[in-house]
């Protein structure tokens, strides 16, 4: 068995031999060419990559050549053109608002043409509100006067209490000192949204006023009524989730929860006209409603 391995690696080296000694007297005859080309085939593609790497860092990196002085000048350029980059993107965000602020009071006033609105960013909130209201980036220049309705295209947010030049304070519909005449589309049945501390930390309204024979239930959409003349009618509120036996007497509230979550209000559109603004002979009386509540009662 050795015997047969020995013969066989014999073979092999033979074999070898024979064929380097060919590749030697066909490079001497050829001039060396083949082995040259051999070898450059493998090689020429890893140095291309190389060649081409190296020069583009040594194109990047050869600063050998310029001044402390020039040196510094291509920092203040660079710097400066950084910054012209930074002022850009800041513009492109702010138009980026701007344009979904106008795209949402088109569709607004596409569903009540006679509406008449301005847009405006929130500009800043007081962290001591518990009631989370707002300033906005817009006052008395743009139109805005206090009493003017706030909405978002999910709906009613506030109400405008201060307006100043350039910007104006307004109220959420969380803060105790707003008041809302309101309206079930489901039952008509009509109410007064208000809210307290204790509502407003769970972002929650209450529709007040309601007779203790009420047919509202958890689902029944809530709107403005229009009574008062102070916000225009079908502005959305929001939503019924429970209806309660209200403390004080027989009546009822309903518990409702906002279409829009009024703690992160970005974007608004004040509304500074619509048909019947100022009108008070339809105004809703919430002792009237009461009383007549005590007096279904009884």
């Amino acid at each position: 068995m050795k015997d047969i391995l020995k013969a066989s690696s014999f073979k092999a080296l033979v074999i070898a031999v024979v064929v380097l000694l060919g590749l030697i007297i066909y490079t001497t005859s050829a001039g060396g060419s083949f082995i040259a080309s051999l070898l450059g085939f493998v090689s020429t593609p890893m140095q291309s990559v190389a060649t081409n790497v190296t020069g583009s860092v040594t194109e990047f990196l050869d600063l050998d050549g310029f001044t402390k002085d020039e040196l510094k000048a291509l920092v203040n350029s660079l710097q400066a053109e950084n910054g012209q980059l930074q002022d850009r993107l800041v513009d492109y965000d702010e138009l980026k608002h701007e344009n979904e602020r106008l795209r949402q009071q088109l569709k607004i006033s596409q569903a009540d043409p006679q509406v008449e609105m301005r847009s405006a960013a929130v500009i800043g909130r007081d962290p001591n509100d518990v009631f989370f209201g707002f300033s906005i980036g817009i006052g008395t220049l743009s139109g805005v006067s206090a009493g003017d309705p706030v909405i978002t295209s999910q709906g009613l947010v506030g109400v405008v209490t201060h307006a100043y030049a350039t910007t104006s304070k307004v109220e959420c519909l969380l803060s105790e000192d707003v008041q809302v005449a309101a309206v079930s589309i489901d039952k008509e049945e009509t109410g007064v949204v208000t809210c307290n501390i204790m509502m407003a930390s769970s972002g929650l309204l209450r529709l007040e006023y309601l007779s203790p024979d009420t047919k509202l239930e958890p689902g029944d959409i809530i709107t403005t009524s229009g009574a008062g003349g102070v916000y225009p009618a079908k502005l959305k509120i929001g939503q019924v989730e429970s209806v309660e036996k209200s403390d004080k007497d027989v009546s009822r509230y309903a518990v409702v929860r906002p279409f829009q979550d009024l703690s992160s209000v970005t974007d608004v559109q004040v509304i500074i006209g619509f048909p019947g603004k100022g009108e008070e002979d339809a105004a809703i009386d919430p002792s009237e409603i009461e009383s007549g509540g005590e007096e279904d009662a009884e």
